[in-house]
């Protein structure tokens, strides 16, 4: 049985993340609903499987805050072992979020900011924002190359207009997932606005320099026609793995420092370790980049807590 476990582990890796136990008693069952105990040990924020009707087809997912997301094509679970099927539901969810993400990036001039951010899932606005963001502030640097020198002053009051159209919309009674993307979206885009009135204040105006080359920055990248991020010299595909509405951290200085040490170690293949006394956000500053890069982090149980 060891065997068996190892080669179904091998199939689909994150059988890795939970105990022999709990992986034994997913193969003793015959029906695909026997995976939702252990859904979110496996998937970041994917709390469980949506089915159609009472067959075992698979045509999405939930998340904690019961967010949906609806796949493009169904996974059929019918007949097929369980290692195969969840590696396809994998596939389907980040084909899935791709494409609703090249959406968004296209409609995001085209639409009011405010009903765009109705219209997509959580992850998918913070993603489009700052791919947006991105593109904004390059364009400010080489609208002032072109003699406009007030571009990325200009720049600043527009963010802080969008700002504030967000904090009018907390005032109001709106519904509870909305409040949450509301919510998320002011703490991204308080950052990103104190980032420009920053570039305002030192004079930052082009994009070669370190200021702006230290952040993280978001690129809709046409050859792989995928979301790519760059930070210095790292650049990383951006991982689609379902978030869900789980919020993100208010993003400091020290964030930034924490962000921009850990994607150049990943730039070498080397590993990196906060430190600092307990309590001070260690663990959740790296859960916080793995949230902006959408990939799954798996942390491992303290000493002390076993």
């Amino acid at each position: 049985m060891c065997i068996r476990d190892r080669s179904k582990r091998c199939v689909f890796p994150r059988f890795y993340f939970i105990s022999d136990d709990e992986l034994l008693s997913i193969l003793a069952s015959s029906g695909a609903r026997s995976v939702h105990d252990h859904m979110l040990k496996m998937f970041d924020n994917s709390a469980q499987l949506v089915f159609k009707g009472a067959s075992e087809a698979i045509v999405g997912v939930d998340s904690q805050e019961s967010e949906h997301l609806v796949f493009d094509n169904a996974v059929n679970a019918d007949k097929a072992s369980v290692e195969n099927w969840l590696n396809t539901v994998l596939t389907e969810t980040k084909s899935t979020l791709r494409n609703i993400l090249k959406a968004a990036v296209f409609y995001y001039p085209k639409m009011d900011r405010l009903d765009w951010l109705k219209k997509y899932h959580g992850m998918i606005t913070l993603c489009g924002a700052k791919v947006w963001w991105t593109f904004q502030i390059e364009d400010a640097f080489a609208n002032v190359k072109k003699g406009k020198k007030g571009a990325v002053k200009d720049l600043s009051a527009k963010l802080s207009m969008q700002l504030n159209e967000l904090v009018s919309e907390m005032d109001k009674d709106i519904d509870r997932l909305y409040r949450k993307k509301v919510n998320t979206l002011i703490i991204v885009d308080v950052h990103g606005r104190d980032i420009v009135d920053r570039f305002v204040r030192d004079s930052v105006m082009d994009a070669r320099e370190f200021d702006w080359e230290s952040q993280l920055r978001f690129y809709w990248d046409k050859q792989p026609d995928t979301c790519i991020l760059k930070q210095c010299t790292g650049t990383f595909e951006y991982g689609y793995e379902y978030m869900g509405l789980n919020g993100r951290l208010v993003i400091t200085p020290l964030t930034d420092r924490c962000f921009m040490t850990l994607t150049q170690a990943l730039t070498f293949y080397l590993g990196g370790a906060p430190g600092g006394p307990a309590g001070t956000g260690k663990t959740e500053s790296v859960k916080d980049l793995a949230k902006a890069m959408s990939c799954l982090l798996y942390t491992s149980p303290s000493p002390r807590d076993s």
